[in-house]
């Protein structure tokens, strides 16, 4: 039998035994680079968010479930949800055996990243929050509490609201809002509407005894008890520069004179000291304008000033209380302010000065008599 080879046969066999060749060899190469591959080089998952690197897991599916149970399911009683606007992305690569993945780190980042949901429980006042506990049974157990406590003390009424948040810097300001706040508060608030209410017996008290004082010093005018009030007929001069003085501006005694050189001071008396009680009513003598009403450094204590017109002033000093404020227009009558002993004083007392043009006169020339 004689075999015969075609040319094209020749050339078919050639090529497919190259190919056989080449095949070997590179599954050979495979075959050595996996084995050296196999001892340095391990497979992992290389993890990114948003398009930043997190670091290297070993297992994908076994990742996604500690995301799951530690970022998403975090256990903590304030927290209503936990979201991750952003997936993370994984794809496979080559690194070195010796290196540890990082499920750890990247758990803890991804923890960072989430935008967690806070839910406390508001307990509130007149419907305003003003402490925050971490349930509904701890919120109705303080309620009952506080309503027991204080429902004698105050007009309000307590209740509870539930409060979300996702800004952690809010949410840590509300857990420094405790119940032993609220308290502290609470009683703050009833000290300080004891103190106001106080204050305003106080006032009431005052407004009452000026009242009785003004009845007093009436009755002293129409009894010239306590001192004589100095009639037209009997003046030196009706006005002071065209401003009549129709009203005395104190009951009570003269204890100083213009003009008196006493122990008590070191120059010559300039005004006229009417002893009184303290907190008995001062009365401008003239109609006119506040020009001072305030304490004075100088020696007077409170001390009011009026403006009369034509250069005319009456100076109130030592006074207790001050009823007016600079620019208050006056008429003569009105209550100023009170008898005291404020600035360089020995006793109640009011020093009232008339001065014409900036200098003192003797104002027994004009109101009381000169005796």
């Amino acid at each position: 039998m004689n075999f015969i080879f075609r040319s094209n046969n020749l050339k078919k066999y050639t090529n497919d035994k190259r190919r056989l060749s080449a095949i070997i060899s590179i599954a050979a190469i495979i075959v050595i680079v996996a084995a050296i591959l196999g001892k340095n080089y391990k497979v992992a998952y290389k993890v990114t968010l948003d398009g930043n690197v997190l670091g290297y897991v070993s297992d994908k599916e076994e990742f996604t479930c500690m995301i799951t149970n530690q970022v998403l399911n975090q256990q903590n009683d304030d927290m209503e949800l936990v979201v991750l606007n952003s997936v993370p992305e994984y794809s496979a690569t080559l690194i070195n055996s010796n290196t540890t993945t990082d499920e750890n780190t990247i758990i803890k980042l991804l923890k960072l990243k989430a935008e967690v949901t806070y839910k406390l429980y508001a307990v509130t006042l007149d419907g305003e929050d003003k402490a925050y506990v971490k349930t509904m049974e701890e919120a109705q157990e303080e309620v009952n509490k506080l309503t027991e406590q204080y429902s004698e003390k105050i007009e309000s009424e307590f209740g509870i609201r539930e409060v979300y948040t996702n800004n952690s810097l809010e949410y840590k300001d509300m857990k420094y809002a405790t119940i032993a706040k609220l308290d502290g508060s609470i009683d703050s608030e009833i000290k300080a509407k004891e103190e106001a209410a106080a204050e305003a017996a106080r006032i009431e008290a005052e407004r009452k005894a000026a009242e009785e004082a003004e009845a007093k010093r009436k009755a002293a005018i129409e009894a010239a008890e306590d001192y004589t009030y100095v009639e037209s007929e009997e003046l030196t001069n009706t006005s002071v520069n065209g401003i009549n003085f129709d009203v005395a501006p104190v009951t009570g005694r003269i204890s100083s004179r213009f003009g008196a050189n006493e122990s008590i001071r070191n120059h010559t008396h300039k005004g006229l000291d009417i002893a009184a009680s303290n907190g008995t009513s001062i009365f401008a003598v003239a109609d006119g304008t506040v020009d001072y009403a305030q304490f004075n450094t100088g020696g007077y204590g409170n001390l009011v000033i009026i403006s009369h017109g034509n250069g005319v002033q009456t100076y109130y000093a030592h006074c207790s209380k001050l009823f007016v404020s600079v620019g208050d227009t006056v008429s003569a009558g009105d209550v100023i302010a009170a008898v005291g002993s404020t600035g360089n004083s020995t006793g109640n007392h009011l020093h009232f000065e008339i001065r014409i043009n900036g200098t003192q006169v003797n104002p027994q020339n004009y109101i009381f008599k000169n005796e």
